[in-house]
């Protein structure tokens, strides 16, 4: 599958909190939205070269032993090209192909947050898993 990211990803909302008692969780969920472009010019893109879709992964995450969560949302919006479906047909491999850029950002904003917070950074170096 190729792509081509039309935004840059976006974090809607980032949280981190010490957890009171120790408890872990791994909740990530992928969304996956067709969306419209719309042009400079106020018109509409017609994607002829491949559908345009919206990826949101909203995950709540406290990595054992359980100290911390940190939850949020973040998305980006691409075009998948050569593809002209609703998104429901495609693998679990693409979702994870697709996801995969916020995932990071889930990754990099935990470890900076944790590096202040706790004086040690953590490293999630997690898969989704859709």
């Amino acid at each position: 599958m190729e792509f081509n990211k039309e935004t840059p990803v976006i974090v809607k909302n980032f949280h981190y909190d010490i957890n009171e008692e120790l408890e872990t969780k791994d909740n990530v969920n992928f969304g996956l939205k067709k969306v419209e472009k719309q042009n400079e010019d106020g018109t509409t893109d017609p994607g002829e070269d491949g559908n345009y879709f919206d990826i949101t992964v909203v995950f709540e995450v406290a990595p054992a032993p359980g100290e911390f969560t940190v939850s949020g949302m973040i998305s980006q919006v691409v075009k998948i090209k050569d593809y002209f479906g609703d998104g429901g047909d495609l693998s679990k491999t693409d979702y994870k192909i697709l996801s995969r850029p916020l995932v990071e950002y889930i990754e990099t904003l935990t470890y900076e947050v944790t590096q202040i917070a706790l004086d040690e950074p953590v490293n999630l170096n997690f898969q989704a898993n859709f």
